[in-house]
């Protein structure tokens, strides 16, 4: 089984050439590059929904900054799912796309409904959580890159949110700090178990009936 989005996710033209979605280490703000990666998944995910395919990097920024106020980010700590899609919300209606988003806090229905979500051409907003209870945990999650036909190891992270843009019995494809990444699904699912669902899950997308 391989399920993935439709067409191109963003990319923007920095000076190492085109990035796959956007990275928050690109800000001066401090906190942001720590913090700010929940706002890149929104705007990427924004992007992506709205058509808008290719941007400059300087015009991404300008457009990342004029969400943040949706956004408000707690300093060395960051967003919850929860206020992500608050905040995902707001926008969606503001430019009047016919898509609803809410936090799923349960993993039994998490791969169901990851696979509908692509299948529905909906990216995925995905957080790899902070540990909780044992927030002293050093627990972090691999990510892969793919060179050929090969996966190397590519970064380690926790408390991070990230877009998923295809899925097969294996992996999850994914978009993180501009680059395109892969996340081993059965890994994630131990991650999930060990640390719990309430941080570590995904914003669920739902199209809305148009009105007749």
């Amino acid at each position: 089984m391989r399920i993935e989005l439709t067409r191109p996710w963003p990319r923007v033209r920095t000076a190492e050439g085109l990035s796959c979605g956007g990275d928050q280490n690109w800000f001066p703000d401090r906190n942001f590059r720590l913090c700010g990666c929940g706002v890149v998944a929104c705007a990427d995910t924004l992007l992506y929904l709205t058509g808008r395919g290719e941007l400059e990097q300087e015009e991404y920024e300008r457009y990342v900054n004029s969400l943040r106020k949706y956004f408000p980010l707690v300093p060395h700590h960051g967003i919850d799912g929860v206020r992500l899609a608050i905040g995902l919300n707001a926008l969606l209606r503001k430019r009047g796309v016919r898509v609803r988003a809410g936090w799923s806090a349960s993993g039994a229905r998490f791969w169901d409904r990851l696979a509908r979500l692509l299948a529905n051409d909906l990216p995925a907003i995905v957080a790899i959580g902070p540990s909780f209870p044992r927030v002293w945990d050093a627990e972090r999650l691999q990510l892969y890159r793919r060179t050929g036909g090969a996966y190397v190891a590519a970064a380690r992270t926790k408390g991070h949110f990230l877009t998923v843009l295809g899925l097969d019995d294996d992996w999850m494809r994914v978009s993180s700090w501009g680059q395109e990444l892969y996340i081993e699904r059965r890994a994630y699912a131990d991650y999930m178990r060990r640390q719990g669902a309430l941080f570590t899950n995904l914003v669920y997308l739902e199209r809305m009936e148009k009105q007749s």
